[in-house]
């Protein structure tokens, strides 16, 4: 599993260290942000999920950002493309 999301609160949890200039193997190596990882793991497993199926790729383009900006997520969705 890649764990993006995981990996990007992680970060967010250390400031003063250089984990955003490492590898992600790097950053992986280091203890403190080995347990900062689980501990989002951990965190994102105890939160429910909601689906919404949305056909229209102009709808899904405006609700994407909507519901980041709503529900206070959007520090962790930079909406680039894939």
């Amino acid at each position: 599993m890649d764990a993006s999301l995981a990996f990007r609160i992680a970060i967010s949890k250390h400031p003063d260290r250089a984990v955003e200039t490492l590898t992600r193997s790097e950053a992986m190596q280091d203890p403190l942000f080995g347990i900062s990882f689980a501990e989002a793991q951990v965190y994102l497993r105890s939160l429910q999920v909601a689906f919404i199926a949305i056909e229209s790729p102009l709808e899904l383009y405006v609700f994407e950002p909507y519901c980041a900006l709503e529900l206070d997520t959007h520090q962790w969705n930079s909406f680039r493309t894939h």
